[in-house]
């Protein structure tokens, strides 16, 4: 999962593409997490960030996934800590790769995910559904 000669992503597309890739993963992960919290008080609901710059920060009762993305390179790191982000609270991290093909590489999996589904696999581990 790394970027080609060109700083294109190394399985093809340009960075406007996987730019306008992300920002619909980022609204895939908040349209869920919106379901997610409909049946809860609003004081229970998950807190997630805008997804700007690349960045997205999601905060369940005890978790908090961070996702960093850089669209040039088409890739990006995930970390979920407990409650929230330190050196010393860290439960697990990976890497990313989104192609203009809407298909995901997680390094934790084997083969591509669908967009969606990967946006699902991301809010699972916030809310330890997965």
């Amino acid at each position: 999962m790394s970027a080609g000669r060109t700083g294109v992503p190394a399985f093809g597309g340009t960075a406007s593409v996987v730019k306008e890739l992300w920002v619909s993963f980022v609204a895939l992960i908040r349209s869920y997490v919106a379901a997610h919290d409909l049946a809860k008080p609003v004081s229970d609901h998950a807190l997630v960030d805008e997804g700007g710059a690349g960045h997205l920060t999601l905060r369940g009762e005890h978790k908090t996934l961070v996702l960093e993305f850089d669209a040039v390179t088409g890739a990006g790191t995930w970390t979920v800590y407990e409650d929230d982000p330190g050196p010393e609270r860290v439960l697990e991290r990976g890497r990313f790769e989104i192609g203009e093909d809407s298909q995901v590489m997680l390094s934790d999996r084997a083969g591509k995910l669908e967009l969606e589904v990967a946006a699902e696999a991301f809010t699972a581990r916030v809310f330890d559904e997965e």
